[in-house]
C-alpha cells in the first residue's frame, strides 16, 4: 500500500491464506508476523523468532515496494482518464420540484472528481 514513492510511506503486506482465508500475515507497520487460528500461529511464533526470516522479510520490502513503487507511480498513478459524463432529466420523487437532472460519470481514474 503506498500513495507516493517515499518508502517510509510505504506498507507492506505479506500474507498466507489456505482456501481464500487467510492464516498468516507479515505487516511492515507491526514488524512481525501475525497468525490467525492455530496453524498460522504456530508459524507466527517460530518464524517471529528467527531474525533471519524477519530481516529477509524487511529487505523484501526495500528491495520489491521501493522499486515498484516508483515505477506504479509514474506509470499509473500520475496518469488519469478523462470521465464520461451522462446527464438526463427526471421526474423528482414525490414532485416537489418541476425538473431535475442526474448527473452520472463514468469510467474515470483516480477515482476523486
Amino acid at each position: 500500500v503506498f500513495n507516493s514513492t517515499e518508502l517510509k510511506d510505504t506498507h507492506y503486506i505479506y500474507s498466507h491464506s489456505y482456501n481464500k482465508v487467510e492464516f498468516l500475515r507479515s505487516d511492515s507497520n507491526v514488524g512481525k508476523y501475525v497468525g490467525f487460528r492455530e496453524f498460522g500461529m504456530k508459524n507466527a511464533e517460530r518464524w517471529n523468532n528467527d531474525p533471519h526470516v524477519l530481516s529477509w522479510r524487511r529487505a523484501q520490502k526495500e528491495m520489491f515496494c521501493h522499486h515498484n513503487s516508483e515505477v506504479w507511480y509514474r506509470k499509473v498513478l500520475l496518469r488519469s482518464v478523462k470521465p464520461s459524463v451522462r446527464l438526463h432529466p427526471t421526474a423528482p420523487p414525490g414532485g416537489h420540484h418541476p425538473a431535475m437532472l442526474v448527473c452520472s460519470v463514468y469510467d474515470f481514474y483516480p477515482k476523486q472528481i
